[in-house]
């Protein structure tokens, strides 16, 4: 068995969303509030939050990233 095999994981940490966004924790969090509160429409990924943390579906993630490309 290849033991450098990767597996990609089922969810994003908001560390490694963050990370991959060359982005703080912060503006993930202060995007998700503001779309939350005042309805602005801020781009974020699809996330779910369970105990008290966000947790970002990578499949979803993924497909997230594709539809923010643009073709100028």
């Amino acid at each position: 068995m290849n033991r450098h095999l990767k597996i990609k994981p089922d969810f994003y940490l908001l560390e490694e969303v963050a990370a991959i966004l060359r982005s703080s924790k912060r503006t993930i969090y202060n995007r998700i509030y503001r779309n939350r509160v005042y309805g602005e429409r801020n781009p974020v990924p699809p996330y779910i939050k369970m105990n008290g943390k966000l947790l970002f579906p990578s499949k979803d993630f993924d497909k997230w990233i594709d539809s923010q490309k643009t073709s100028d």
